[in-house]
């Protein structure tokens, strides 16, 4: 890997870092609010635009399409998840998703960079690697991913605005024990039976309990004008991030059932089947279920923005359970990108 990719990945990993504590110290000052966002829009456009000439650059210098092991495959979804942002953040306007998407960013980043420094080098690929499929099949399915992340802290975001702070509080718990189990499952050599059952015992536990205590509500003073005010702007915000999070999993839905469909085509062609119910493909179909219930359910409005919210965080999970579960907290089947400890 050459001296130059390094300083763009470099580049954008502090930037994504950046970003978020300048979006953090965005609320800190309403005389200076406008201006912290835009300029942590800024370093985040800096990001985007050094992760995207890192990948084009290792995949000239790898001469092949860049997205064969994890640590590719952490850029690419760094790269989503950033790209992401910036799309919604100039249809709708917001700010607040701005920290939790640099933050994500961050997270991933320095997952990559504390992997093995072979993960890092640019390698030969497996046999199993060697298919025109390939470049077909893994990006939609890693910017999926990255779409439903976002949808994901959108739901937290809709929650906080609704002032449901006890169901907010069960899910943020909730995602870090998942990644919790999933950081150790990666770096340590704990009995991944146990890790199985802190992220699925977590994940279950946790939504079950935020969707039971969706009633347990911050009370709200209508007594003042200002506080009418407040509530009706919270009000507007928690609508509007149920509705961002909803274009979210509208763009990556339809991404996932490509990365679906042409994995069975890929795997026909590789093994002679279109389907063998190994565990991440069994699971990849769980996910897509799990959002064609949500979209069914935000298009008939049969559920309300809370529960729907909750629903989005579940999805989160499964998609962290698909993406990288199935690696580090030993569940094995065929789609492993190998050990790291």
């Amino acid at each position: 890997m050459s001296d130059f990719q390094v300083a763009l990945t470099n580049t954008a990993g502090i930037s994504s870092v950046m970003s978020f504590w300048v979006f953090v110290a965005s609320n800190a000052s309403k005389r200076f609010h406008t201006l912290a966002l835009k300029l942590a829009q800024i370093v985040l456009i800096v990001g985007f635009a050094s992760l995207t000439i890192a990948i084009i650059t290792r995949g000239i210098e790898a001469q092949r399409f860049p997205l064969a092991n994890l640590y590719e495959s952490l850029l690419w979804f760094a790269w989503a998840t950033m790209g992401g942002f910036i799309y919604v953040s100039r249809a709708y306007g917001i700010s607040q998703l701005g920290w939790l998407a640099s933050l994500t960013a961050a997270t991933f980043f320095i997952y990559g960079s504390w992997l093995p420094s072979n993960q890092h080098e640019i390698t030969p690929l497996v046999p199993a690697l060697v298919s025109y499929w390939r470049q077909i099949h893994v990006p939609p399915l890693i910017v999926s991913y990255a779409m439903f992340f976002l949808a994901g802290l959108c739901g937290l975001l809709q929650l906080y605005k609704a002032g449901r702070y006890v169901s907010l509080g069960l899910s943020v718990a909730t995602i870090a024990a998942a990644c919790t189990a999933i950081g150790l499952g990666t770096y340590t050599e704990i009995d991944t039976k146990w890790l199985q059952l802190l992220f699925v015992g977590s994940s279950l536990v946790g939504t079950v309990f935020s969707w039971r205590l969706l009633d347990k509500t911050k009370a709200v003073s209508s007594d003042s004008p200002e506080a009418a005010v407040n509530a009706s702007a919270a009000a507007e915000a928690a609508e509007m991030y149920d509705d961002v999070g909803f274009r979210c999993v509208s763009i990556g839905f339809p991404l996932l059932t490509i990365g679906i469909i042409t994995g069975g085509l890929w795997a026909n062609h590789a093994w002679g089947s279109y389907w063998s119910w190994d565990p991440k493909e069994s699971m990849a179909l769980v996910t897509w279920l799990s959002y064609a219930a949500y979209i069914h359910l935000r298009v008939q409005r049969e559920l309300s923005a809370e529960k729907l919210s909750v629903v989005a965080v579940l999805g989160l999970l499964l998609t962290l359970l698909t993406y990288l579960g199935f690696n580090s907290l030993g569940f094995g089947g065929l789609h492993s990108y190998g050990k790291f400890k």
